[in-house]
This record gives C-alpha cells, sequence and structure tokens, in this order.
C-alpha cells in the first residue's frame, strides 16, 4: 500500500517502511516528482526489474550499468486528460545478440504489470475514508 500525507504543505509518499519520496505537483522541480514522473518511473522499473528477472532466468551474464530505461508519455489530443501514449526506449547490454534482444523486449511487454495494466486499462475506484472523529 502507498500512503500519501501533506506535511508541512509538502505531498510525501510513504509505503509500509515509512516516508520514501515528495511529491510535486509540476514536473521538473527539485524535491520530488511530479504525478507524470511518478507515472513514468513506474513503467520504467517495472520494464528494469521484467529485464533483469529474465536475464537471471536465462542465466545470462551482463553489466546491470549498461541497461538505460527513459520513458516519455504523451498526453491525449483529444483533451479527456489522460495520456494516450508512453514511449519506452530501451538500451540494453551491447553485449547481448541481436536475436536474445528481440527475444527481451518481446518478453517484457508481456511481463511487466505496470505495462499491461496500462495497455488495458484498469478500474480505479475513489471512496472516502471513515475516520473515527478525536475527541478533545
Amino acid at each position: 500500500m502507498t500512503t500519501l500525507k501533506i506535511v508541512a504543505g509538502q505531498d510525501q509518499i510513504f509505503n509500509e517502511a515509512g516516508f520514501q519520496i515528495a511529491g510535486n505537483h509540476d514536473p521538473n522541480l527539485e524535491g520530488g516528482l511530479s504525478p507524470r514522473e511518478l507515472l513514468e518511473a513506474s513503467l520504467a522499473l517495472c520494464v528494469s526489474i521484467s529485464l533483469q528477472k529474465i536475464m537471471a532466468y536465462d542465466g545470462v551474464d551482463y553489466d546491470k550499468s549498461s541497461i538505460h530505461i527513459e520513458v516519455s508519455s504523451v498526453k491525449a489530443e483529444d483533451k479527456t486528460n489522460k495520456f494516450s501514449h508512453f514511449n519506452v526506449l530501451v538500451t540494453l547490454p551491447s553485449s547481448l545478440e541481436p536475436a536474445y534482444k528481440e527475444k527481451l523486449k518481446s518478453v517484457v511487454e508481456r511481463a511487466c504489470t505496470i505495462g499491461n495494466t496500462l495497455r488495458n486499462g484498469a478500474v480505479v475506484e475513489l471512496t472516502e475514508a471513515n475516520e473515527p472523529v478525536e475527541n478533545e
């Protein structure tokens, strides 16, 4: 579970281990990530994890620092307030054979949960929490 709390005017994002990152309302600012940047980062991280798991399963030896993933999102032109496209640019280790690189890309597209969710949509349900009123 992920939780957002506003602390001293700052959006702070927590997981069950505690505070992890600050949120910003606008992109490209210091001190936190915007919702767009967080979404792009989630997709990039999922692709990275999927790549690494597949190569580990296949017993491939590679330099992990040679993997680079860049994600850019494109807003829908019809003004529906959504992203219509995610461009994922992956730099794979140069030591890999071209045929294996193609296999990796194909398998990662099916293995990445975030990518599958974005590709197929998901139900988002907003409900109000019923917090008990504190007595003074």
